[in-house]
């Protein structure tokens, strides 16, 4: 079978020296995938297909133990644990409306890159880490300003991080109605979001 040539046609094509830890790397990688897809079903394939993004797709391929293996998984057991979490991550920026530069931010609010970073490093804005950048969820935006009582839930649940923090805002809560803290801060319900952050520390009840 030609796979070695395969995979160094894909290696040459996103520019990586043959001896460099990024040609090395996807070699692995390629090799991986090429058994992966050449072991599972078509019907398989195609469900992790229908991820939206193709990270999503290949997190979701790697967290289904019948896909990877028995084998992979008891000799590196959180390789489905984190390719869970990815898709999860990817879940939650889907339903966040996707994300935007620190840019973008600042022109939805009418203010400079910098004054988005000091916002963000004070709490007043959310953002989730994109490889070296910063992202913003298009959710917590509405008519050029930040949904009213965001910022303090950024800080009350800022020791969880903001993924949990957005995994939070985006979850439905029987507490509020069935509504997300989000959909109840867009309401102006801040009083039952504020009992659900004390409740989420620990130091409250809801």
């Amino acid at each position: 079978m030609a796979r070695g040539p395969a995979s160094s046609s894909f290696v040459l094509n996103v520019h990586a020296e043959p001896d460099s830890i990024q040609a090395a790397f996807l070699r692995r990688a390629l090799s991986a995938l090429e058994r992966i897809a050449g072991s599972v079903p078509v019907t398989t394939l195609a469900d992790v297909l229908a991820a939206p993004t193709d990270a999503g797709s290949l997190a979701r391929l790697l967290s289904r133990s019948d896909v990877i293996g028995t084998a992979v998984a008891e000799l590196d057991p959180l390789v489905p644990a984190l390719a869970r979490n990815v898709e999860h991550r990817q879940a939650l920026l889907a339903a966040a409306g996707g994300v935007v530069s620190a840019e973008a931010a600042g022109r939805v609010l009418g203010i400079t890159r910098q004054a988005v970073d000091k916002r963000r490093r004070a709490g007043a804005l959310l953002a989730v880490r994109e490889g070296s950048d910063w992202r913003y969820p298009v959710c917590q935006f509405g008519q050029g300003e930040v949904v009213p009582g965001l910022a303090e839930v950024v800080r009350g649940l800022g020791a969880a991080g903001p993924w949990a923090t957005l995994d939070f805002l985006l979850a439905p809560d029987t507490a509020l109605g069935g509504r997300t803290p989000l959909e109840a801060l867009r309401s102006g319900d801040l009083d039952a979001v504020r009992r659900l952050v004390r409740a989420e520390r620990g130091d409250g009840f809801a």
